[in-house]
């Protein structure tokens, strides 16, 4: 691959704010025009609410590490501050999966799917490889190997996400035919302070400006999908590594320390912390699912 220069990376931040604009008043037309119809309800003593995704519905970050339902392959790392959890659904997420995880989940749990009235999904992250940008970034650090692992998630990895997203939906909808379908955005993770070096706001603008393409893509794709996108971004506004309360699992010197990662789950990093999966995430499904 031939070398990344700055001009690439000053394009690119400003594409990805330009982009982020233009589709969030496509996200907001959409919203407006979605045939999203509440289901019925349903007779089965099955949940009538099940919580599919990725770690971040899982709940990482959100405290000790629990034994997974037998419906999902270990290790699942989920926590009682999952969202699913919190809200007495049965959660079927699991650290690290994709889009294609998800609906192998799915077609798993068909029987309980049959007729729950609920669905939530957290994913595309994994898809991208958005933990390797955000490792290889961790510093807030325009390193080659954090530019690289940018172009390989914004360039190379996203365009590719809304045709996974589409089978994705199909896969629970076929399982799931009664259900309202939700999938869910990330929170940006970083929010800029006065102790920050003007190289690493640049470099905190660029990851929060790739988060919002990323939920930007994901909120068109679920909408193409006739399925319902439900942002966290404003839940999580001045809460994200570096603010005075962050709700996001950090390493220093961006986090306080009740909020850096333990030497026990190093995984836990960049990952809503127990007051960032209840406050920005249980609660507004709750709110927007009548839960």
């Amino acid at each position: 691959m031939a070398p990344l220069n700055e001009g690439f990376f000053i394009v690119t931040t400003k594409l990805l704010r330009h982009s982020t604009a233009r589709l969030t008043g496509l996200i907001a037309t959409l919203a407006l025009t979605a045939g999203l119809t509440a289901a019925p309800a349903s007779a089965d003593p099955g949940p009538s609410y099940v919580g599919l995704g990725d770690s971040y519905a899982a709940g990482i970050g959100g405290g000790q590490y629990l034994v997974a339902p037998g419906l999902v392959p270990a290790p699942c790392a989920q926590t009682g501050a999952a969202y699913s959890t919190y809200l007495r659904g049965l959660n079927l997420a699991c650290a690290g999966a994709t889009t294609a995880d998800v609906s192998n989940n799915a077609v798993a749990a068909a029987h309980l799917l049959k007729d729950s009235t609920h669905v939530t999904v957290t994913v595309g992250a994994n898809d991208i490889d958005a933990a390797a940008a955000t490792a290889q970034c961790a510093a807030l650090v325009l390193t080659p190997a954090c530019k690289a692992a940018l172009f390989n998630s914004l360039a190379l990895k996203l365009p590719k996400l809304p045709a996974k997203i589409k089978s994705m939906v199909a896969v629970i909808k076929s399982k799931a035919p009664r259900a309202r379908i939700v999938i869910t955005g990330y929170p940006r993770l970083f929010t800029l302070n006065s102790f920050m070096s003007p190289e690493q706001k640049s470099t905190a603008n660029t990851i929060n400006a790739a988060v919002d393409l990323l939920n930007a893509t994901i909120a068109v794709s679920a909408f193409a999908s006739r399925a319902q996108y439900l942002s966290v971004t404003q839940q999580f506004t001045n809460h994200g590594l570096g603010s005075a309360e962050p709700w996001i699992v950090g390493v220093p010197p961006f986090c306080l320390s009740a909020t850096c990662a333990s030497a026990e789950q190093p995984g836990d990093v960049f990952h809503p912390t127990e007051t960032g999966h209840i406050s920005g995430y249980a609660l507004t499904i709750k709110a927007a699912l009548a839960l």
